[in-house]
């Protein structure tokens, strides 16, 4: 690797590495769907093989951005080979190692409920190293005031969110719910296992009377007190 002299040439390092990362990703993500058996998670997973497409072709964008012609003669070198091949000239590791610990979990005997939950986990830690990957290279993108470039990443990091916060949803209300043995609750209905609402009494407002209606005084107090 070529040493990196400065925060541009690092940003270039971070999208080199991404590039890998959602080839790699478009690449994983039918094995997944074919692996997965709720419906939901299914077609959860087949859109974002659709948006990972078109993540990889904004990163395209982004390489035409900082490869514009007042830098080609100096970023030739760099770039003159980025993308001669389907990844460019970087393999990411990292996202080589989490697809590698999904295939393994695909590949335990599970039932097909746990088999679920254990997909969805595997695709959140997918999802939250490019969420950290992305908001990197957008804060590196606005330090170096490129506003375009900021902006188109910004875009892919709230598709990354958007594809996270989904498959939370679907866990946390059908999937792992299912993997425990329970059956999810239809709306409109109150689950069992929801405490019964415990309605408080009135509070009684302080008349200063007593039991019998009259009220008592401090006068009243002190005449008694002295007569005893």
């Amino acid at each position: 690797m070529e040493k990196l002299t400065d925060l541009r040439e690092l940003l270039k390092h971070e999208l080199n590495d991404l590039y890998s990362a959602e080839v790699q990703m478009i690449d994983a993500l039918p094995d997944m769907v074919k692996n997965a058996c709720h419906k939901e998670l299914k077609a959860s997973l087949n859109g974002h093989l659709q948006v990972t497409k078109g993540q990889k072709t904004r990163l395209d964008k982004v390489r035409n951005l900082l490869n514009d012609a007042k830098e080609k003669k100096k970023e030739k070198g760099f770039f003159a080979n980025l993308f001669s091949s389907e990844e460019g000239e970087k393999h990411c590791k990292a996202m080589e190692g989490l697809i590698k610990e999904a295939n393994g979990m695909m590949n335990e005997d599970m039932t097909p409920e746990v088999k679920d939950a254990a997909i969805i986990a595997a695709a959140q830690k997918i999802e939250h190293y490019e969420i950290s990957s992305y908001g990197t290279a957008k804060a590196f993108a606005m330090q170096l005031g490129l506003k375009e470039v900021a902006q188109l990443l910004n875009t892919t990091l709230d598709e990354e969110y958007a594809s996270d916060d989904s498959l939370t949803v679907l866990a946390v209300g059908k999937v792992n719910l299912e993997a425990e043995g329970e059956k999810p609750v239809k709306k409109g209905k109150i689950a069992q296992t929801q405490p019964p609402v415990v309605k408080k009494a009135p509070v009684k407002k302080n008349t200063g009377k007593t039991a019998t209606g009259t009220r008592t005084t401090n006068t009243a107090k002190r005449k008694t007190a002295s007569k005893n």
